[in-house]
């Protein structure tokens, strides 16, 4: 039996990367097809993964900043309803295991995080419909209700087989959410004691089909995600080449580059690429904390500096019910990671916006809806409700300083549309929203 563990070389630069096994009415979502092998076509795949289109919007705010949207909303990994930043983190798993290749996929993925995570139907999308594997999923106790009428990545996930395990919080935090500092060892030691204990839990899975595993972490915030984003990071750097001109042409400001950030795993990977930019001025990569505070953030990314694949860390002490586990704290403040700055090259990790007023991922707010409305009638421009809206409304507050650095600001559609239907339920429940038949 062989338990692996997805993880990427880093190589030099220039060097290529790869995996190895270590020991409202017009409202469009997009389709979530119930991908297989038979829909896909077990062929060779040489461009699956299609740059993204770049479209200006005019009128944010205010015509001082001319903006561009960078739409990863509209990528489709292999046609299974992969979209966004999760098609970008995928990408280099799925080109590590070709369906053209006589490479087998492991028989059993694990992985771990929230029930309506988009990761979780990405995921479910490529290892149980693209590849016809076992995607084992752990997570916190499903609500009654939400088992009664699946709905969102849940019902998605269902449809495509993925076989959930459900913990109590305590369970999860004692399995998931212990750090490094609070266990002790390394990065590589840690992973071990996390592949020994889920072992162990399916003890009698593994000892009667003895399985070749695969552990993607939570998010799919690991090493081997920087793959797909370097090519997210080429294709800006591409476009900034010939947006920006030569001569004396040239812009004399740098591009901001602005994204939403959960794990902070795109806005890490990005900013590194871009800051080994053969352009003139490097563009600034700008990452907005939606999950957590600017601490959580710098945490999260400060950790894929040591070439681990593990789950999120630092746990959020407070949950949904504290931002960052800091109730009442200073959200704007700047605050600095022990070791943040230390652990890669200067310019590799991106500035961080954050927002002046308190937020709870996943909390319907008067804001987020205000700003998603704003965003898709006024600008057309449609976005998902976790992420999206929170990264307009504090670019919103920061847009005086953008605009006096910056010329243009690219945005990065992240996506997360899949997870759409099951956000505005949410906000119909709180009767932020009309029902439909209303």
């Amino acid at each position: 039996m062989c338990v692996s563990l997805v993880t990427a070389f880093h190589a030099r630069p220039g060097a290529s990367h790869r995996f190895q096994r270590v020991g409202l009415s017009n409202l469009h979502i997009p389709p979530l097809p119930l991908a297989s092998a038979a829909l896909i076509g077990r062929a060779t795949l040489p461009s699956y993964l299609q740059p993204s289109p770049v479209e200006e919007i005019h009128g944010i705010f205010d015509d001082h900043l001319k903006v561009y949207v960078k739409r990863d909303d509209k990528l489709d990994l292999l046609g299974a309803g992969i979209h966004g930043n999760k098609a970008r983190k995928l990408w280099g798993l799925a080109s590590s295991y070709p369906l053209s290749s006589s490479r087998p996929f492991p028989a059993v993925c694990f992985s771990w995080g929230g029930v309506q995570s988009n990761a979780l139907a990405a995921l479910a999308g490529f290892v149980c419909g693209v590849q016809q594997k076992r995607l084992i999923y752990y997570t916190k106790t499903i609500p009654a209700w939400l088992k009664d009428h699946p709905v969102g990545n849940y019902r998605r996930a269902l449809e495509l087989g993925v076989d959930f395990r459900e913990l109590r919080a305590s369970e999860f935090q004692d399995i998931f959410g212990a750090t490094d500092e609070t266990e002790g060892g390394d990065g590589e030691a840690r992973c071990i004691r996390l592949k020994k204990r889920l072992v162990e839990r399916e003890g009698d899975l593994l000892a009667r089909e003895a399985y070749d595993l695969l552990l993607v972490p939570q998010g799919a915030a690991f090493p081997g995600a920087e793959e797909g984003i370097d090519r997210l990071g080429r294709e800006v750097e591409d476009w900034w080449a010939t947006e920006s001109g030569s001569g004396e042409k040239a812009e004399v400001k740098p591009l901001a580059v602005v994204l939403p950030a959960g794990t902070g795993t795109t806005a890490f990977y990005l900013a590194r690429t871009l800051a080994s930019s053969s352009l003139g001025r490097s563009p600034v990569v700008y990452a907005v904390p939606c999950v957590g505070d600017g601490t959580y953030l710098r945490a999260q990314m400060a950790r894929l500096t040591r070439s681990e694949a593990l789950p999120e860390t630092p746990a959020r002490p407070g949950g949904r019910g504290e931002p960052g586990g800091r109730k009442g704290g200073k959200p704007g403040a700047e605050h600095e990671s022990e070791g943040w700055r230390e652990k890669a090259p200067q310019g590799a990790f991106p500035e961080v916006l954050e927002g002046s007023a308190p937020h709870v991922f996943g909390q319907p707010e008067q804001a987020l809806i205000d700003m998603w409305y704003e965003m898709g009638e006024k600008h057309g421009l449609q976005l998902d409700l976790l992420y999206g809206p929170r990264a307009w409304c504090v670019i919103r507050q920061h847009w005086s300083v953008l605009r006096a650095k910056h010329d243009k600001l690219l945005y990065i559609h992240t996506g997360g549309m899949e997870g759409l239907p099951s956000q505005l339920a949410r906000y119909r429940y709180r009767k932020m929203l009309p029902d439909p038949g209303e």
